[in-house]
């Protein structure tokens, strides 16, 4: 995250920021305006340098300017839907869909090539809805029809988005998303847990169902040998 460059010129050319000069959906507004006017700079001076107009370098001062009235009247990004999300959340950053990964999910070259990958992006969120089926139509099996959206859609049922999209997954948190954060402790087997939906969601449970059964994963109680009793 960057100071926007009004407030901070010495920041817009650095070793670490000169090459950042394409806005990303993954940056806040004021690193993105940096981005756009390190762009113009760099084409208005090849411009300039290669026609010898001078009035290629009048862009800069008109970027500068707009930039900062962008900050100005929209100082946060745009929000991303997200299920505990609220409307007024500021952007995160996410790894968003690709040809190669539509859905976001851990590759396995990621596990040594991108460990500190971030979360997936939100799928509840329109946007990335519609990112999901453009990148999946990029896809490099010639006898698909992609223009078929019946067909699209049925190739891309099989496939989902995980709960947990970094490098190595967060289960402990997922464990506590489903118990709500009632009772402790937050193991989805455990009692507590199991009870605490019913508090959060008004479950109600099919008849005949026995939930003092044991589940697969209780505590062992251990048998009496034979003989021993």
């Amino acid at each position: 995250m960057e100071s926007l460059w009004i407030d901070d010129p010495a920041n817009l050319f650095t070793k670490e920021t000169w090459s950042k000069f394409v806005p990303t959906s993954s940056m806040d507004i004021p690193t993105a305006m940096n981005a756009i006017v390190r762009f113009t700079v760099y084409v208005s001076v090849i411009l300039f340098m290669a026609r010898g107009n001078t009035a290629y370098l009048l862009a800069i001062p008109l970027v500068l300017a707009l930039t900062v009235l962008v900050v100005k009247f929209f100082p946060t990004a745009r929000t991303l839907e997200a299920f505990t999300e609220k409307a007024s959340a500021k952007i995160r950053e996410y790894t968003y869909p690709t040809g190669k990964n539509p859905f976001m999910n851990p590759l396995l070259t990621e596990i040594l090539d991108n460990p500190n990958r971030p979360q997936a992006a939100p799928i509840t969120s329109n946007e990335v809805k519609r990112q999901i089926e453009s990148s999946f139509k990029q896809t490099t099996d010639l006898y698909m029809d992609t223009s078929d959206k019946f067909d699209l859609a049925q190739a891309m049922r099989t496939f989902t988005t995980v709960q947990s999209g970094v490098i190595p997954n967060d289960q402990d948190g997922f464990l506590k998303f489903l118990s709500k954060g009632i009772d402790e402790p937050d193991h989805s087997s455990a009692f507590p847990s199991r009870r605490a939906k019913e508090k959060s969601e008004g479950y109600v449970e099919a008849p005949g169902s026995m939930a003092s059964l044991p589940n697969s994963t209780s505590k062992p109680t251990g048998v009496t040998p034979a003989g021993t009793a």
